[in-house]
């Protein structure tokens, strides 16, 4: 086989850091999601937790804080643009760092798993992986127990010391959206404030459990028998006992021994040498 010309390994080599720059904005930008997604998440989990003045509180600190973050995030990108303006040869030291990602990326020979699992759910993971919805729905009724409503955060710690797995609000709100239930609001306990939680009526009951299958030979009540009727099978008579005043009857085994029957013992036959 001859060697490529310089056109087709230019070809090629284009067509594998363009794969690449797309792997690597696939990845980033999936990165970017999951990472905005679980800062939202908790961030309204958090503020979920409280109520009336302790509510408006957080939402202040959430407030000042993203706008704190805007002013920093700004500066950066102001420092950032100032120092390539002044250097310019840092955006050529940038696309070269670019492209030699890009061309580690785009190898054919690369596992494809790399990029399959950043698609995994998060879902699957922590304390509810490998739980069934019907699993999941027994563990919470089970954890209510008595109680017609429970806080996210109370139901948090019933389930760590239940299953001996740390368990956060998070995954408590995430297991009752798997189970069909209501996460709501101004859910009231006993010597607590209101804050957020999930009300037992709002939860399906598990699946019941399908009956075992009938044993063979047995009808069920209302159905035909599905064979004629049995065949008694005649047992053999008992081997009469003799009687407790029948005289000791000897037969003889050969060899010089006779076999001895005694009524009145529990042995029915001795053997005795002559």
């Amino acid at each position: 086989m001859s060697a490529p010309t310089s056109a087709q390994w230019l070809r090629a080599a284009a067509r594998r850091i363009a794969k690449g720059s797309e792997i690597l904005a696939l990845e980033r930008t999936k990165r970017l999601i999951g990472w905005v997604r679980s800062v939202w998440a908790r961030t309204m989990t958090w503020l979920g937790e409280a109520s009336g003045i302790a509510w408006v509180v957080r939402l202040a600190v959430l407030l000042g804080a993203a706008w704190l973050l805007r002013k920093i995030a700004l500066g950066i990108a102001g420092a950032v643009a100032r120092r390539l303006e002044a250097t310019p040869s840092l955006m050529w030291i940038a696309l070269a760092l670019w492209l030699i990602a890009a061309w580690r990326a785009g190898d054919p020979k690369r596992p494809a798993p790399a990029v399959a699992e950043a698609e995994e759910p998060a879902a699957e993971e922590g304390p509810l992986a490998g739980m069934t919805v019907d699993e999941i729905r027994a563990l919470l009724i089970d954890m209510l127990g008595t109680d017609a409503q429970v806080h996210l955060k109370v139901l948090a710690e019933r389930l760590t010391g239940a299953t001996r797995r740390p368990w956060e609000t998070a995954d408590v709100r995430a297991a009752v959206e798997r189970a069909g239930g209501q996460v709501e609001k101004g859910v009231r306990m006993p010597g607590r404030t209101p804050s957020t939680g999930v009300r037992r009526k709002t939860l399906p009951d598990p699946s019941p459990t399908p009956p075992p299958p009938p044993v063979e030979g047995v009808v069920v009540a209302g159905q035909e028998p599905s064979t004629g009727a049995a065949t008694a099978t005649p047992t053999a008579p008992a081997t009469p006992t003799p009687e407790r005043g029948e005289e000791r009857r000897a037969q003889p085994i050969g060899q010089g021994g006779v076999v001895v029957h005694d009524p009145a013992e529990t042995v029915r036959h001795h053997a005795v040498r002559a």
